[in-house]
């Protein structure tokens, strides 16, 4: 007998393993990003207020995030919305 699609996902780890998967390489790059800019000189402007501080690495992350999941679930909705919630 043939393997039914949802005996098929539960094998390969169900249909969120791809993300569950692109979150976890996109987590390792990330923090890759952040170590290395642990010790270098910090470039910080703010957002919103004096208080919603942002630095160049929190831009360099957030493109990262944001271009990777682009390139990787073109199909999806905006990847924006996710980043929203980091």
């Amino acid at each position: 007998m043939k393997p039914s699609r949802e005996d098929e996902e539960e094998t390969a780890g169900g249909p969120w393993q791809e993300c569950f998967e692109a979150a976890v390489q996109l987590a390792l790059r990330a923090g890759q990003i952040i170590r290395k800019a642990l010790s270098e000189e910090k470039r910080v402007s703010t957002k919103t207020s004096a208080a919603d501080l942002v630095t160049e690495t929190d831009h360099l992350v957030e493109d990262l995030i944001i271009s990777e999941l682009q390139k990787r679930f073109p199909s999806h909705s905006s990847p924006l919305s996710l980043v929203q919630l980091w």
